[in-house]
């Protein structure tokens, strides 16, 4: 029996739900809240210490320790609030970065089947693309795990199980309509591993 397939060889495809793109967002916000946190905290600091350094008396100067750090502070508070300025603005590009490319790794995920077996593909650099799976002829089973919440988003893990390693198999989280695509696979299967058992069969007889 020929499995029809789309174009590229792709049968049937299946990508990430939009429940991990949500939890990344929400850590997004937590660091950006926390930075905010820093900032306030930080200028709150500068300015009791700027206060404290103008009411020092000219007989805090006179101390050779006091006087020194008194003037140690005075001459470079201006770096230090540049400092709490561009400090935590610098940080919140740099996370802003990692979450752009957190999203983009994410919606490199997919889970698909084609004539040789069910295959996860992920990556966005160059050298990081690349797929992984189980050929039909080496698939156990396709599970997912359910839950209310999983019911609910309609979101399941997906896990691909190897005939004779579990190294080899495919663990795939928060995929969307992930129920469907454990059906998807197991019926699939079973077309290939008839085919593959007349294919034999025929060998065996000639």
């Amino acid at each position: 029996m020929e499995v029809e397939s789309e174009q590229g060889g792709v049968i049937k495809r299946f990508k990430i739900s939009w429940t991990a793109y949500f939890w990344e967002c929400v850590a997004f916000a937590i660091k950006l809240a926390i930075l905010y946190g820093a900032y306030y905290g930080l200028t709150y600091l500068l300015s009791k210490l700027n206060g404290l350094l103008n009411k020092a008396t000219s007989e805090d100067l006179k101390l050779d320790k006091v006087g020194a750090i008194v003037k140690f502070l005075r001459d470079n508070m201006e770096l230090f609030n540049d400092i709490a300025f561009w400090a935590p603005i610098g940080l919140a590009s740099i996370a802003s970065l990692f979450f752009i490319y957190n999203i983009l790794y994410l919606r490199s995920f997919s889970l698909y089947t084609d004539n040789d077996g069910v295959w996860k593909y992920s990556g966005i650099l160059p050298w990081s693309k690349g797929a992984s799976g189980v050929k039909w002829r080496d698939l156990d089973t396709a599970s997912y795990y359910p839950s209310f919440l999983s019911w609910l988003l309609k979101t399941y893990s997906v896990r691909v199980a190897h005939r004779f390693t579990k190294d080899s198999e495919i663990v795939m989280g928060s995929v969307f309509n992930g129920r469907q695509a454990a059906m998807h696979i197991n019926e699939l299967h079973k077309k290939f591993i008839s085919n593959i058992n007349e294919a034999d069969v025929i060998k065996e007889a000639r």
